[in-house]
């Protein structure tokens, strides 16, 4: 090709980067999350930042959202709903969220965003990670708001950073779907699911465990049985598939123990009746009935 031509070419190129902000943004991206390649020590929400509770709004919030998991359900969920606002009102920010994702969501109250977003916006003027983790889901479903993912992404760094698990799960989720652009966000990724994992986020485990799945079992295994203890039903079932030696899915060069697998199912059934189950004893709750290599113990 003609040595000029190619000059030309290169050229043009630049000059549509310049143009478009190709550049800009590649470069704005990597600043973006490069504070997770520097992360020594995953950051957690610090308990000093929540306002002090009126124990009458936490005694509403409680009854609440225990008559709201209840199955089957016997209170309407209006008069569910009822309680939330009143603990609301009284400036507890788990019944503001409650009470956010009622209006959103129509559920025992009619669907109103404008009211769901100034709840939402009341959490973020505590200054709490969950009020930035919020706001996150705002931008990112346009709730109130047109969707907006620049804002979205700014949020839940904020809240990642401030040590939101679910944030930094979802951040490490957006992660490592960006690694077709660059390798190093693979790494990113697994970074904040770790961080998530470590303040016992459930589904932090199950990811966990499949990165490692293919190339390191061993490690995929460890992740699976902690995030069975942290009650993932995923983590649960790979489990149970693992030491039933289900067909098509992988061992982790465990002996077959259908006693465990057995064990293993019945507490995932529990799990989908009530999500906020953990088994810490898991060892004790499903001990091993068959001798297993050293490095699965």
């Amino acid at each position: 090709m003609n040595l000029n031509l190619v000059k030309k070419i290169i050229c043009l190129l630049l000059g549509l980067c310049v143009l478009t902000g190709c550049e800009p943004t590649q470069s704005k991206e990597q600043t973006m999350y490069h504070w997770i390649e520097t992360l020594q020590t995953c950051s957690k929400a610090d308990p000093k930042l929540y306002p002090a509770v009126d124990p009458e709004a936490v005694a509403l919030f409680d009854q609440a959202a225990k008559d709201d998991k209840a199955i089957p359900k016997f209170t309407p969920q209006e008069d569910i709903v009822k309680r939330y606002q009143q603990a609301a009102d009284k400036g507890y920010w788990l019944a503001m969220h409650n009470l956010a994702m009622s209006y959103y969501q129509g559920d025992g109250i009619e669907e109103d965003e404008e009211k769901a977003l100034y709840w939402f916006k009341e959490i973020e003027k505590l200054g709490i990670s969950e009020g930035y983790t919020n706001m996150a889901l705002v931008y990112r479903k346009g709730i109130g708001v047109p969707v907006d993912l620049d804002k979205y992404r700014e949020y839940l760094i904020k809240a990642a950073r401030a040590g939101d698990a679910d944030s930094q799960f979802y951040l490490g989720h957006d992660l490592y779907e960006m690694q077709r652009q660059n390798k190093i966000y693979q790494s990113y990724a697994l970074k904040m699911w770790q961080c998530a994992a470590d303040q016992g986020h459930k589904q932090a485990h199950f990811f966990l465990a499949i990165h490692y799945e293919d190339d390191n079992p061993s490690t995929a295994y460890r992740y699976y049985l902690r995030g069975a203890k942290a009650g993932d039903g995923g983590c649960l079932r790979a489990l149970a598939n693992a030491y039933g030696h289900e067909d098509k899915e992988p061992t982790f060069n465990l002996q077959q123990d259908n006693a465990r697998s057995v064990c293993l199912i019945n507490l995932n059934e529990k799990v989908r009746d009530n999500p906020d189950l953990t088994f810490p004893n898991l060892d004790e709750l499903c001990p091993g009935t068959v001798p297993q290599p050293n490095e699965m113990k």
